[in-house]
């Protein structure tokens, strides 16, 4: 069966967050990719982390295999012309969707610059994938569910994947994402944080009643794609091969259908 993975970043030496603990290049995410069945998979940038540059790089030299997501901090910019301005320049880039990391880049996801990043997506075509544990320490936060409630409110226009699907407070979060069809929950690395804890019945049931709005990734090179499967199978065992069809790659494919890697006109 296909697997269209929700998450994958790469960076150029091949380290992870400045340490070498991973092997982040692209030529260990393709290998594993092979390894794993991955046909397809939405590689990510991550702002301060995973650079742009080499995202979209790997896009058009594999334009079979990567979605490019680009990583923005929006907190880092002057004003809300310019969120919405740099929204549109990564639009007009080749970018398929908009990272967006409140956690690591320290910033409330209900700041208005990242509200305004958010709304101006819709503007452009792009998906934005939100991460959504948003805990840390040094900057108190509204509940998860909570604040992408408001958000879902404040961009109704926004086609948003929830990373992670806000780990602990998942089924909290589904009642949301039921009521707006805009949004979609993701499982990459909650699949695996919460491994053996009560959320593997909470995944279980969403994945046999909620498939139409669920996805699931690797977080390469958090853990690699074969891994990931080999947990989705015991969780989804005796579910329907529809459903489990729709979270392997059908809703991704659906989400991303009107999206192929280009290169800009002064470009060769």
């Amino acid at each position: 069966m296909q697997f269209f993975d929700s998450l994958t970043h790469v960076t150029r030496d091949g380290s992870w967050c400045g340490e070498k603990r991973y092997d982040a290049s692209l030529a260990k995410l393709l290998t594993d990719m092979d390894e794993g069945g991955v046909h397809r998979a939405c590689l990510v940038a991550i702002a301060d982390y995973v650079d742009n540059e080499v995202v979209i790089e790997s896009a058009r030299a594999y334009p079979d295999r990567f979605v490019p997501i680009a990583g923005l901090n929006p907190r880092s910019l002057p004003t809300l012309r310019r969120v919405e301005a740099a929204v549109a320049e990564l639009a007009a880039q080749g970018f398929a969707g908009i990272k967006l990391h409140p956690r690591l880049n320290d910033y409330d996801p209900l700041d208005a610059k990242c509200i305004a990043a958010i709304d101006a997506a819709a503007e452009h075509g792009l998906v934005i994938l939100l991460d959504t544990l948003f805990r840390r320490r040094g900057l108190a936060t509204t509940n998860a569910p909570d604040s992408i409630d408001y958000i879902a409110n404040a961009c109704p226009d926004t086609r948003i994947l929830l990373l992670h699907a806000a780990g602990p407070s998942m089924l909290d979060l589904f009642e949301i994402v039921r009521a707006n069809p805009k949004l979609m929950l993701d499982f990459s690395f909650t699949i695996m944080r919460y491994a053996g804890s009560r959320l593997d019945e909470d995944m279980r049931y969403l994945f046999a009643t909620t498939d139409q709005l669920i996805t699931i990734g690797s977080d390469f090179p958090e853990y690699p794609p074969r891994t990931i499967l080999e947990r989705f199978k015991r969780l989804s065992e005796g579910i329907e091969s529809h459903r489990i069809e729709n979270i392997m790659y059908r809703n991704l494919e659906r989400l991303f259908a009107d999206y192929t890697v280009t290169t800009p006109a002064n470009e060769p």
